[in-house]
């Protein structure tokens, strides 16, 4: 499966639970920062957001993601990577939704 179809599954099963997810995957040609996750997601109810770079079973996280990720986790955030809607689900059940994976 591509990356691309394993990202709009996880999109639908996410917004599905009453997620706000953001597509913040741009061509590289954009003005977007190096390394910059694939979704944006928050939950205003469960107080939850997060962000998850979408991969292939193989895929495999560039240099540039890997430094974004712990600036990020260093000022506070949370960052996982993903590769199919299952992880993404205990993802955010790790992260405090209160679902069952």
């Amino acid at each position: 499966m591509r990356e691309k179809q394993i990202q709009r599954d996880i999109i639908r099963a996410l917004r599905s639970l009453g997620f706000q997810v953001d597509d913040m995957s741009q061509p590289r040609a954009s003005m977007m920062p190096v390394g910059l996750p694939d979704l944006r997601v928050r939950h205003i109810h469960w107080k939850i957001r997060g962000w998850m770079e979408v991969k292939t079973p193989n895929g495999r996280v560039t240099p540039g993601q890997e430094q974004w990720h712990e600036t990020e986790r260093m000022a506070g955030g949370t960052v996982a990577v993903v590769h199919s809607v299952e992880e993404a689900l205990a993802t955010v059940a790790e992260w405090g939704a209160p679902i069952e994976v």
